[in-house]
């Protein structure tokens, strides 16, 4: 285990050593807001404070070293470069704002009650929809590239992880416009809004859909031999996303 760990670790910064350890720093302020976590109780909208840049940083590190995975498969070097830079200084950007607005003890979403909080916020919200279209564009230039250097069933993994991926980023604008009454710290409409804990919850499709990036290349590279296979499972990953969304809309109990 441990000396596989070291062989991806190695390959990881072969292929991209800037996403590599800017992943490294994203997992450490991961841990370090963890600490945060356990001597500030600062609350925003009922939860830790701390516990809002501790999701950001783990999902984004995940994602960063996830692309500069990929990338490495880009046969444009121009390409490959403005998206390394494009999706670093995007995510720096949203994990800063996410750490200050929480070291304040505010909500870094629809926090509009102070001139700076407008500025934070519509930094954030540009830095978001640059994000989307790097990662359209991202996902159109895989489409698109006619000589491929891994095999079929890898490359359509890539193509199908990114499509739900972008799938997952639209649930995640689709829960911010839902809640964006809640992240201005109404707590009469949170209360109302709170799920029961047997029903599904918008989270679980959001997550399904940004982590679609490294299930479906997995699947697709150690278990899936044809490009039927790939675009089947991708089908029925999405038939189950959209179920779930459609659960957490209507409010539908589990059992």
């Amino acid at each position: 285990m441990i000396l596989m760990m070291y062989s991806f670790v190695q390959e990881q910064v072969k292929r991209n050593s800037i996403l590599f350890w800017y992943g490294i720093l994203n997992f450490v302020m991961f841990v370090f807001c963890i600490g945060f976590s356990l001597f500030d109780d600062t609350q925003v909208l009922g939860k830790n404070a701390w516990l809002y840049p501790v999701k950001y940083y783990f999902s984004i590190g995940i994602f960063i070293w996830s692309m500069g995975w990929y990338l490495y498969y880009l046969n444009n070097v121009l390409q490959r470069n403005t998206l390394l830079w494009g999706f670093l200084l995007t995510t720096l950007i949203q994990t800063s704002v996410v750490l200050l607005q929480s070291s304040r003890g505010v909500s870094s979403f629809y926090n509009l009650n102070t001139p700076f909080d407008k500025l934070v916020y519509g930094i954030q919200t540009v830095s978001q929809i640059v994000f989307i279209l790097l990662m359209g564009v991202t996902t159109y230039f895989f489409y698109f590239q006619k000589k491929n250097s891994k095999s079929q069933h890898f490359t359509w993994g890539i193509r199908m992880g990114m499509i739900i991926f972008l799938i997952g980023l639209f649930i995640g604008v689709y829960m911010l416009i839902v809640n964006k009454n809640v992240f201005r710290n109404n707590s009469a409409i949170l209360e109302k809004l709170t799920l029961n804990k047997k029903q599904i919850n918008l989270k679980i499709p959001f997550f399904l859909g940004i982590h679609g990036l490294q299930i479906i290349p997995i699947l697709s590279y150690y278990f899936f031999q044809s490009k039927k296979q790939v675009v089947n499972f991708t089908l029925l990953y999405f038939i189950m996303m959209i179920v779930l969304l459609f659960m957490a809309v209507i409010n539908l109990a589990i059992f």
